[in-house]
């Protein structure tokens, strides 16, 4: 993906970010791309989906929600 601002090809980053859903924080490793220029972060919508199915999966760990699949 090229960045917005400068144009230049991203590199794909991650990080461990703490992410809400329904209230509660959690932590996932979250995919990002990174504009080594400006410092600026953005996402795909691959990326954004990829996030937010690590935070629901999180969710559902924690309260022992059964996942798609398994329905």
């Amino acid at each position: 993906m090229k960045s917005p601002i400068t144009g230049k090809e991203m590199r794909v980053s991650q990080e461990w970010r703490d992410m809400n859903y329904r209230n509660e924080k959690f932590p996932v490793l979250f995919i990002f791309f990174l504009c080594e220029e400006s410092g600026e972060k953005f996402e795909d919508e691959h990326f954004a989906e990829l996030n937010y199915n690590s935070v629901v999966g999180e969710y559902r760990a924690k309260h022992d929600t059964l996942f798609t699949e398994q329905l």
